[in-house]
Formats: structure tokens, sequence, C-alpha cells
């Protein structure tokens, strides 16, 4: 009997559950969107329980259509950052918050000033941001220690869904990267808890493993609720970055991936951890052994464009309709009709709680139009949402550490090819795609197969299972042409650096800064 396999990925924006053959072809899926609660600016929270029921009605409704029989596991990767604290009874204490989340803003500037900011990245190749754990702990430590206090476990989402299905308190290295091991050997390190004065807190953190041994049996009362058999296999891991960088094939020294999603973010596989001066991003555990990902975590994300979508909404919509086009179609085809540089209008895609945390790390960053006059149009401003990201996209690979072999798009800005042909023009290099639109979800499941010995490796399981699948080459004239914008997009933020502080001391550095 055939083998299947469910990839379940928790985003920021919906969960998902997606069936895979042992062949990696998505057989089919269903999710869910999530809900965002803000209540205040710099805040970014969700509910497990909310995430948990979505999930369990996703993987319902493909055993309900599919079966459970031939499904033999299930493979667990979701946003990483954030904090999700998890009590005696399995119950989460508080909301989770997640990784664009902001309420960290003092302690991130006070790790900054007094040098702990520099030492945690001499030691871990990370740069403390306010998604961080580290920051979410600390703040919580000062204004909610109760919340601390009742939790037995502190946790990344994807372990909070794993020990639900498994009842077992593990995770794996690539979450904990963020910001507590020792980046040689995998474990916990105790000077990185010292650092920021969370050591009391460090057994309340479960046991971590690398990611293929990071697996148990489901229980069986989970099983009965999913319409599965008792010998699935869950795993957990590794997190979202980990997880593209594999369904997309990105395992070699060298190979690049940008993550198009809620957040923008571009990797590149390193060889080894922390051997660069680059004071900017992130550094995790690859999947594979022996091999790491330097990441530019960008915020500059899709939502920039799902945000300026929705201002115009019924107008575009109706525009759409028109010409018998969806409404991402008509978007790029309007946008396309603009020339670069979208008639003297530049934007920065700073739209979510935290700011933006790479290449530079800046908290109180927010988005902005610049250059606007009484000519432009809506078509003027929707062509530099495109180009804002894009621009973004350039700054994070101008900070890669090592040359860059290849560049894979993933995620739902992979979907376009007007902005895929863009990002190749902008950074001057080949842009490929790959089969597949869950490739978050494929990641996990391939990490499944080789724990059950579908694959011996996760090389091979990608090498079996990755197809390129469309291919972008960049038009060097309009990348010069690209070039003259992008040093006027990073003068312009550089310069808007001021603004930004004094905005957020006049409006948000108040404790009861609440959103209207």
């Amino acid at each position: 009997m055939e083998k299947y396999i469910i990839g379940l990925d928790s985003g920021t924006s919906g969960i998902k559950a997606v069936l895979f053959n042992t062949k990696g072809e998505e057989i089919m899926k269903q999710g869910f969107p999530l809900t965002a609660v803000c209540e205040q600016e710099n805040w970014f929270e969700e509910d497990l329980n909310e995430i948990w029921e979505k999930a369990v009605c996703s993987v319902q409704a493909i055993t309900k259509k599919f079966g459970g029989d031939s499904i033999t596991g299930i493979g667990i990767t979701a946003q990483g950052d954030g904090a999700w604290l998890i009590d005696e009874k399995g119950e989460p204490v508080r909301r989770g918050c997640c990784f664009c989340d902001g309420r960290g803003h003092e302690e991130f500037e006070q790790w900054s000033a007094d040098g702990t900011a520099r030492t945690v990245f001499e030691q871990s190749g990370t740069r403390i941001f306010t998604g961080n754990q580290p920051c979410v702990i600390k703040w919580l430590d000062r204004q909610e220690p109760e919340s601390l206090k009742n939790a037995k476990y502190i946790m990344h989402l994807k372990d909070a869904l794993f020990y639900r299905l498994t009842g077992q308190a593990t995770t794996d290295v690539t979450d904990q990267s963020l910001i507590f091991l020792n980046m040689e050997t995998g474990a916990y390190s105790r000077e990185l808890f010292e650092a920021y004065g969370l050591l009391e807190y460090m057994e309340k953190y479960p046991e971590v493993k690398p990611c293929i041994e990071n697996y148990a049996r489901i229980r069986k009362d989970m099983a009965s609720l999913l319409g599965l058999n008792e010998e699935v296999i869950v795993s957990g891991g590794p997190m979202d970055v980990a997880a593209c960088a594999i369904g997309a094939g990105v395992l070699e020294t060298g190979e690049c991936c940008s993550i198009m999603g809620t957040a923008a973010l571009h990797e590149m596989v390193v060889s080894e951890p922390c051997r660069d001066s680059v004071y900017a991003g992130m550094t995790v555990f690859h999947g594979c052994s022996q091999k790491w990902l330097r990441l530019m975590a960008s915020l500059a994300g899709t939502p920039n464009l799902e945000w300026f979508l929705g201002l115009f909404g019924s107008q575009f919509e109706t525009e759409a309709q028109e010409l018998g086009l969806s409404l991402y179609e008509y978007a790029q085809q309007l946008a396309g009709s603009v020339p670069i540089g979208s008639a003297g209008v530049l934007y920065h895609p700073y739209l979510l709680a935290g700011g933006e945390r790479a290449p530079f790390t800046n908290p109180d960053a927010r988005a902005s139009f610049t250059g606007l006059s009484v000519r432009n149009t809506k078509a003027d401003l929707l062509r530099a949402v495109y180009e804002g990201v894009a621009y973004a996209m350039r700054d994070c690979y101008d900070h890669m550490p090592g040359e860059i072999k290849k560049i894979t798009v993933c995620g739902g800005g992979s979907a376009s090819d007007m902005w895929c042909q863009m990002f190749a023009d902008v950074l001057g290099k080949k842009v490929v795609t790959v089969q597949g639109g869950e490739l978050g979800a494929k990641g996990a499941a391939l990490t499944n197969m080789v724990i059950q010995g579908v694959y011996s490796s996760l090389k091979e399981a990608a090498l079996c299972t990755v197809h390129e699948n469309k291919s972008y080459m960049p038009d060097m004239k309009r990348h010069v042409e690209y070039e003259m914008y992008f040093e006027l997009y990073q003068a312009t933020y550089r310069g808007l650096e001021k603004s930004w502080k004094l905005r957020w001391k006049q409006t948000c550095d108040k404790k009861d800064c609440m959103l209207e």
C-alpha cells in the first residue's frame, strides 16, 4: 500500500494541512485563515486554541475525503520566533506572541545599548529583534510575571501543536536557534540565558533534538479524533524557514531561498555558523546535517500588496471584472503598465508591528510613500508597492556573507510572474521557482519521510521530489535602471530613521498606547 504523509503548516495568516505522496506531489489540501489580535500598535498575537481547532478541521477534511488508513505520518512546521506558554494541563496560559510582535521594544533598546545584542550575535549569529523569544519573555518577566509562573513550558508554535498530538514536550534545533543554542553543538547555551537575565526560566524549555530525531507516535485519542490510525508518526520541525529550504531543494552551500509570505525571508545555506561579521539577520540550523541557514529575515512581505489592494478593493475588483481578470491578474497588469521608478514614487514596506529586522534592525520603522505629486495615479502607487518589496529583497541579498549560487523564490509572492521577473531584474540574478505551492508543508513532510525510512536523507528526498517550475533571467538594462532607484530607496529610509524614533516617542512610548 502506498504511503501518504500530511504536512501541517501554521503560518501567520493561516494554517493548512497538505497531503503528499512519497514522490512529494500534492494530493489535496485544506486550510483556514487565522485571526490576529493587535490590542496595541506594536502587539501581534494569535490564539493557540483557534489554531488547534483549525488544525483539527484541516486534517479531518483530508481524512474524511481521502481516508486515513494509508496516511503514515504528519510533519509539522510553523512560524518561528514569538512565544507560546503552555500550562500543566497542556492549555495555553495566554495568547501566543508572534514573530512580528514588537512589545519587546524596551528590551531591544536596552540590549542594543549595553552591548548584550552584540555579545549574543557573536555567539549565535543572530541579531536580537523584538519578536525573538528572549525579548518577548523578558517583557513578560517585566509586565506579566504571573504568565511565566503559570507556564510549565515555553514553546514555539510547532512544538505546542506537536505536544497536543503526541503528549511529548520537545523542540528541535531550527526553532531553538533563535536564540538559545550553542550553534556548533545544538545544545542549550547557559551563557545565552544568563546574558538575557532569563536563567531562572531555562528549566521551562523543552528538550531540544535534531530535526530527524524529533518525532513520536500520535496519541490514541488524537488518532481517533482525526480519523487516523494509531501508528502514525508525528514529527516536529523544522521551523518554516528551514522547511521551505528543504521543500525547495535549497541544500548546498551558496544556494538561496526567498520565502515571500507574511514576512520576506531571504536565506543562504552556509557550511559553518557564526563565521561572518555582517551584523544583521539570523543564523539557524538547517535540517540537513552540518548545514546552517544565514537569514536576512525582513518583515517586508506580501501583506504590503494585500493592504494596498484592500484600500482600493472595490474599485480594483470592478475594473478587474470588466476585463475578465482576477484581482491579482489585474494588479499585475496595472502595475506592469507603469515604467520602472513608479513615476517618482517610492514605497518602504515596513507595515508590520515589529518594524524591520533585516538587513537593518529597527522596531520603530514604519511604511511610507515618498515622492508623491498631484500627477501620480493609483497605478503608480501600486507599482511602487511591488518595487518596494523588491528593493527590500535586494537590500537583504546585498548583506549575504557569501557568493550567491542560486535563488529560489517560494511563498505566495512566487505565484506572480511579474513580481518574479522584477526580483530577477532588481537583483541582477537568475531567479527560479519550483513545482508545488506548499513548500513549507512539503519540507516538513519530507522530513517525516526520512524519519520513516522512505528516503535515506533529506538530500535524497529533495533530489527525488523537487523539480524546477519556471526560471526568470535578469534584463540587465532594466537592472541598471533599477540601481538608480535602489540607491534612492536606501538613502530615503536612512533619512527617515530620526522621524521613526520621534514618532515612537510621541505616539507609542506609553503603557496605554492602544489602537482605536
